[in-house]
């Protein structure tokens, strides 16, 4: 949209299509208001666009007869004086009637222009009344393609999910016959030669493989006859009221319309919820991390458009200048117009290899090792060859393949079309200001043997990259992980001995896509890494190029700086030029910990200005090594936290970054923790909600009260994607929690067990817990912290629980003290429930909670939720909540209970001697569930009651007598 030309009524966007490329302005002029202002800036917004197609439709309230009015006024003729002066043509067709039908007749005043090249294409303009609107829905053809129409396809991906491997080879090693790799004297050059051997796998794939391909619906899944009838029986009433003009009459039609539109729209509601529970059902029965869990999870979505991005303060015209301005942010040139006397010398010392042994030649066991790095089914590159048909190509491709990688060595080439990357833009949050190119990450998808190279370069260089590296370094590290990362900080804080300790979080601007490559390569000649690869890796580093799609064209920018996010050597890279910084920071005495561009140091001090000096000094030494690595920080995302010191100390401390001032905050958030100044666990507990409503939001679109998926399936969710996100580094933050910080956790978990149990929200917490088999949160979290004490005690900065620490003491052996932790959560969970004051019938049925761990049976849903925690459709319960006017059963037999309802209403008596042996029951409710055979009767018991009871309430108390 072109904002600067755009205002509330007056809409101009800059759009290209098959068909179309110009400008559309959508413009209303409101009956009431002066026109003139209006066409002045429409007649600016015209001569702006003057050398582009403009096609104009509106309401412009306007009469004329030229299109189709049945007579002038004043605001016509100055539009169509207006229209002829600009040498628009007018595409109304009079003879397809008029454009609004309303109470007070009907009439020509939605007006569609065009210029003369774009009117010459239009083969149809006609209106039709389809919707609910007074104006008639305007539908326009045009033929032929737009002119400087660019058709630029994108790779094409083949279906290799389905694909028969065996014919594949079969293909493949045919071809390969045809495939020689030239003797060394007479070899063709090595981009070639990498041209034909992806020729190979693309016939053969071509031969035997179908293509993917988007499919495009006509028509919506839930769609059917029945909503087209009652679509068609709405427009009918529509177009009687329209043509109706006795207002007596009228109104009768108004209402009947309104009553066909609400049957209609009622209808499709319907139509489209069932269809999404029978989609659900059906695929998540396949696969439970299918396309609904994706959904669901907001894993994919919408796309957001580079379209909206901003340039200098204006939107973009078009795709070409958005995608410009994002790839010339998101990788910026390197210039030596930039260097420093030292950077010259820098540029200089790269071009001298180091003067070491060249390495052995690559193995087939090493290219087998490096293929099984990777899944099968990764995002080709541009070639449109996946994992999966090289991990499946015969033997002999195998063999070439090596070849051509070891000659990539012996040439210290690496070939051209490996380092073209497509990219993908991806909105980093939906927080994020889609109008800025920063907002995007890009992801860079790069062929698939080209990875495969790397991924030899990089096991290659491990032995040298690894011993370099900082010990505080965690991200993309063997063995060390985000919680490794957390506590290492936590500690670093716990073990100065300064008065005062302040750690500072800092962000590194475009760190990935803007580092300087001839810093990272200096380091590599500092390593003294095999001479032969060290110059593939300057071959790696040089001629790069980006390419952005889009569907009819692209836009391509040289690549001179930066890593390659979707490479394999980017993260290698970037902890390989990080750890410089460490180690300067560590000689200044500054400890500091990184987990790939995150960066937090622990500063210390004696006292307040000696520590904001301190701090301004360490955020120079930062900048400092990002000037070095053409990066920036920025003070205005650097945060700090006065970890140790009086209260004047945490809330004043100030110290400068870039020239500005920042002051230590409350609270601030280090991978997916927030961690605060006090300790407090508040600001994390409410992170953790706001993260729990997506996986809440999971189990409500995947389970509703009669439809969804089972129970088990449901508690993979639980466990596998609930959990983890609540039980993340607790280690770290579940530090001396009080009772309200446990009642919190409890109700986060409550989030979680209604959806999965499919219990009323009015059911007790305590019991639910106990009916899906799930521990008390607080109690799991206590568990954890014990268990990562004893399988990673250096990820542990908090302290285990006093009793749970003496259960750990009185063993040894590691799976001795993990079975006593466990030992330990369940007698603790049961000491809970039977002191507890809520949830005592669920409590009849499950005295004992290991009784419930063992009854992997019990799946409980809507209609046995409600019988085992007394919470449902039972009128003594919803009297209680003021939901009904009695309490009474239907039966006469006192108050309507689960517990009557199980043990002794009549009503029920046929099912009971049917189910139980017996017209009552007087034994243990803990019967039912102590095996499958007598839990399978007890629900047949409830489902039975479910369909004679029904929703709502009895037909017997409607009207109750007094």
């Amino acid at each position: 949209m072109l904002r600067e030309l755009s205002t509330r009524d007056l809409v101009v966007v800059r759009a290209r299509g098959p068909c179309f490329q110009g400008a559309l302005i959508s413009a209303y002029i409101p009956p009431n208001e002066h026109h003139e202002e209006f066409l002045r800036r429409l007649d600016y917004a015209a001569a702006t666009l003057e050398n582009l197609a403009i096609l104009l439709v509106g309401d412009l309230n306007a009469w004329a007869i030229i299109w189709g009015s049945s007579r002038n006024n004043l605001r016509g003729n100055e539009v169509a004086q207006w229209t002829a002066g600009r040498g628009l043509r007018i595409l109304n067709r009079p003879e397809r009637g008029p454009t609004f039908v309303g109470n007070g007749g009907s009439s020509s005043v939605d007006v569609s222009l065009a210029t003369p090249e774009l009117a010459d294409r239009c083969v149809s303009w006609d209106v039709a009344f389809e919707t609910g609107s007074d104006h008639g829905l305007v539908t326009m053809r045009f033929v032929g393609r737009a002119p400087n129409e660019i058709n630029q396809p994108t790779a094409s991906r083949y279906n290799t999910r389905k694909a028969n491997w065996r014919v594949f080879r079969s293909e493949a090693d045919a071809l390969m016959v045809d495939y020689v790799l030239s003797a060394p004297e007479d070899r063709q050059g090595l981009k070639e030669t990498v041209e034909d051997l992806e020729q190979v796998l693309l016939s053969a794939a071509e031969l035997t493989m179908k293509r993917k391909t988007i499919v495009s619906r006509d028509r919506v899944p839930w769609w059917s006859a029945d909503l087209g009838d009652k679509r068609a029986s709405m427009r009918r009433a529509l177009r009687v009221k329209q043509r109706c003009t006795d207002p007596a009459r009228r109104r009768e039609l108004e209402a009947q319309y309104a009553r066909e539109r609400r049957g209609f729209k009622t209808a499709v509601r319907r139509a489209k919820r069932q269809s999404w529970r029978n989609f659900v059902e059906g695929e998540l029965a396949k696969n439970p991390w299918g396309l609904p869990y994706r959904v669901l999870r907001k894993k994919i979505g919408p796309e957001a458009t580079l379209g909206a991005i901003t340039v200098n303060g204006v939107a973009a015209l078009d795709w070409e200048q958005a995608g410009n301005a994002f790839l010339g942010a998101v990788f910026p040139q390197d210039s030596t117009l930039e260097d420093s006397p030292a950077d010259r010398e820098t540029r200089l010392a790269i071009n001298d290899p180091p003067q070491t042994q060249v390495a052995p030649p690559w193995t087939m066991k090493q290219l087998k090792d490096a293929m099984d790095c990777f899944g099968r089914y990764k995002a080709p590159g541009l070639e449109g060859i996946d994992m999966a048909m090289v991990k499946e190509a015969p033997p002999r491709y195998h063999e070439e393949l090596l070849a051509v990688f070891n000659r990539a060595r012996e040439t210290s080439e690496f070939p051209e079309q490996w380092k073209v990357a497509s990219i993908k833009a991806l909105l980093k949050s939906p927080e994020r200001d889609p109008t800025k190119a920063g907002s995007y990450r890009p992801i860079s998808l790069l062929s698939v043997q080209g990875k495969l190279l790397e991924r030899l370069v990089l096991n290659s260089l491990e032995p040298h990259l690894t011993p370099a590296l900082h010990p505080n370094q965690f991200g993309c590290v063997k063995g060390k992980s985000t919680e490794d990362a957390i506590a290492k900080l936590m500690g670093l804080v716990d073990r100065k001995r300064g008065k005062l300790a302040m750690t500072i979080f800092y962000d590194v601007e475009g760190a990935f896509n803007a580092v300087w490559w001839p810093l990272v390569l200096a380091r590599l000649r500092d390593l003294g890494v095999p001479s032969d690869l060290y110059k593939l890796l300057v071959s790696y580093f040089s001629r790069r190029r980006a390419e952005l799609f889009f569907r009819n064209g692209k836009v391509s920018r040289d690549v001179s700086r930066g890593c390659p996010q979707g490479s394999v050597l980017g993260a290698a890279i970037w902890n390989l030029a990080f750890s410089g910084l460490l180690y300067e920071l560590e000689d200044e005495g500054y400890p500091a910990i990184a987990y790939v561009d995150d960066l937090a140091v622990v500063v210390e001090a004696g006292a307040q200005d000696d520590l904001s000096m301190r701090a301004t000094r360490c955020s120079q030494i930062v900048q400092e090594w990002c000037a070095k690595a053409r990066l920036s920080t920025a003070a205005s995302k650097t945060q700090a936290l006065v970890m140790r010191g009086t209260k004047t100390a945490r809330e004043t401390t100030t110290f400068m970054v870039a020239g500005e001032s920042v002051a230590a905050g409350l609270s601030a958030k280090y991978l997916g923790v927030m961690i605060h100044r006090n300790h407090m666990l508040d600001p994390h507990l409410s992170l953790l909600q706001d993260k729990v409503c997506s996986v809440v939001g999971l189990l409500r679109g995947v389970r509703g009260a009669s439809w969804g998926i089972e129970f088990a399936d449901a508690l993979r969710y639980y466990n596998t994607v609930f959990l983890p996100t609540v039980l993340y580094a607790a280690s770290a933050w579940w530090s001396n929690p009080s009772k309200r910080v446990r009642m919190k956790m409890e109700s986060i978990q409550r989030m979680a067990l209604v959806p999965l149990t499919k219990g009323y929200r009015t059911a007790a917490t305590a019991a639910l817990q106990v009916i899906a088999g799930m521990p008390p949160l607080d109690l799991v979290l206590d568990a954890r912290v014990a268990i990562t004490k004893v399988k990673h005690p250096q990820r542990t900065c908090v302290k285990v629980r006093p009793d749970l620490e003496a259960h750990i003491r009185a063993h040894r052996n590691m799976n001795d003290r993990i079975k006593a932790i466990d030992a330990w959560l369940w007698a603790e969970w049961q000491a809970r429930w039977d002191e507890g004051t809520t949830g005592r019938l669920t409590h009849q049925f499950f005295p004992n909670v290991l009784l419930r761990r063992s009854a992997a049976w019990v799946q409980p849903g809507y209609t046995m939720t409600q019988l085992l925690s007394g919470h449902g459709n039972f009128n003594a319960k919803l009297f209680y909540f003021r939901k009904r006017d009695v309490e009474l059963c239907s039966c006469g037999g006192g108050d309507e209970t689960a517990e009557h309802v199980v043990r002794r209403c009549p009503k029920y008596d046929d099912v009971r001697m049917r189910c139980f042996g017996g017209r009552r029951f007087s034994g243990e409710l803990s019967e039912f569930v102590e095996s499958a055979e007598k839990y399978a009767q007890f629900k047949i018991f409830a489902n039975e009651w479910h369909a004679r009871r029904g929703e709502g309430l009895n037909p017997e108390l409607r009207n109750p007598s007094p």
